[in-house]
């Protein structure tokens, strides 16, 4: 079953909607900022054109019913500050990966929490269109905040996948973080 509307989600301070090419230029600056992509698993943009092809296949994945990535906008002004959402999910066991960036001019002020916390509501919800059990989070294992910001939303460590990722000329081990459905809401702040 296809989601035929691109759902909209509204928090206290932010706006969650569709990427559009009018985003580019806040893509673009947001991977190509070295600072933003140390902890990434995507290798440093160089040209806006890669900005352009990064929306064109979250495009693609919510087109395909695959995934679904969200701009994450400062309510007050409407300005994209980042993205969040599913890179995949998986319909037959009931799971999804969850995947997120702030423009680093926004770190620190709970912003990607309250997104995260947003669109796990929107996908643990009785009325997303099929049951997810389980969502995962592959973090670095050097990107301690990002670590804290799953672990207060209710994830558990489940261990190090080694050698997982491969970019930059090299691979990389990733930990996995998962939150199970009952789990929800019962052991985030």
């Amino acid at each position: 079953m296809t989601i035929l509307k691109f759902p909209i989600i509204e928090t206290q301070r932010l706006l969650l909607n569709k990427l559009t090419v009018e985003d580019r230029d806040t893509i673009f600056a947001i991977f190509s900022d070295p600072k933003t992509v140390e902890h990434y698993d995507v290798e440093r943009f160089k040209t806006i054109e890669e900005a352009d092809q990064l929306i064109a296949y979250f495009d693609a994945r919510f087109a395909s019913n695959t995934g679904i990535r969200w701009a994450i906008r400062d309510k007050s002004s409407g300005k994209c500050i980042g993205t969040c959402g599913y890179t995949n999910w998986n319909e037959f066991d009931h799971s999804a990966v969850v995947g997120y960036e702030l423009s680093k001019d926004y770190w620190g002020k709970g912003l990607a929490s309250e997104a995260v916390a947003s669109i796990l509501d929107f996908i643990f919800a009785d009325s997303f269109h099929f049951y997810v059990h389980r969502v995962e989070a592959l973090i670095l294992p050097t990107n301690k905040p990002s670590q804290q910001l799953v672990k207060r939303l209710g994830f558990h460590f489940e261990g190090k996948l080694r050698g997982k990722c491969y970019w930059n000329h090299d691979f990389h081990d990733m930990d996995m973080f998962g939150i199970l459905r009952h789990e929800h809401r019962k052991e985030s702040v």
